[in-house]
């Protein structure tokens, strides 16, 4: 009986058996390399730039607009090619910034993204909600940055923006001028027209008559 209960107790002190698990690599803790590129203005872009980074055999982490986190370390990084591979699909490597300009710089690619996929958020309460969650900053930090590195505020910059894509509009398309201002998110016609005659010193129904008459005019000085 007790050379059972030694052996019992001698089983009870041995140690559990311990399993190692070996931890994958985490690449973020590795050396990366930060991009910034202009041009990126939609979904369809982050996509066609991951493509292009993938065939020419780099490891994007994280492609969003304006911004890609490659895994590969800068020196290894063919730059030639990596400029002509995406200079041929439209964007631009963004060389020498300072942190306030690559900050500006993802801002604006913000704008255009949005004037593209949802113009109603440029709408000023909208927008500034929006622009601070994209980027991880406050409102008021961005906008100073932006006014101090342009020389113009951020909400001067927007309306410039969504006038001179109404100006493409009314030059290049028939949609009726109410249109216009619903398809670049104004709440009303009256709001664009206000923007519009500050901006260009004419209104959206004039700009759009200039416009036809240079054409027309220009086209029966051709057949001359």
């Amino acid at each position: 009986m007790s050379t059972r209960r030694n052996w019992t107790r001698s089983r009870l002190r041995r140690p559990p058996t311990r399993t190692t698990y070996h931890r994958p690599c985490n690449p973020r803790s590795m050396a990366s390399t930060l991009l910034y590129i202009r041009h990126m203005v939609c979904v369809k872009c982050i996509l066609v730039v991951r493509e292009q980074l993938v065939e020419l055999g780099l490891v994007p982490l994280r492609v969003e607009l304006g911004e890609v986190e490659l895994r590969d370390d800068a020196t290894t990084i063919d730059w030639a090619r990596l400029r002509e591979c995406l200079e041929a699909q439209g964007f631009e490597i963004l060389d020498q910034l300072s942190p306030q300009q690559r900050l500006v710089a993802q801002i604006k690619e913000f704008i255009a993204h949005l004037l593209v996929s949802n113009p109603a958020a440029l709408r000023s309460g909208h927008f500034s909600r929006q622009l601070s969650q994209q980027l991880g900053r406050r409102f008021a930090y961005l906008s100073d940055v932006f006014s101090a590195t342009e020389g113009l505020c951020l909400e001067q910059y927007v309306i410039r923006q969504r006038v001179a894509a109404a100006r493409r509009l009314l030059r290049e398309g028939t949609l009726p001028v109410g249109r216009v201002a619903r398809e670049l998110g104004y709440s009303n016609l009256g709001h664009l027209s206000r923007q519009f005659q500050r901006e260009t010193g004419t209104s959206p129904s004039e700009y759009r008559r200039e416009q036809h008459l240079a054409i027309t005019g220009s086209h029966v000085d051709g057949e001359q």
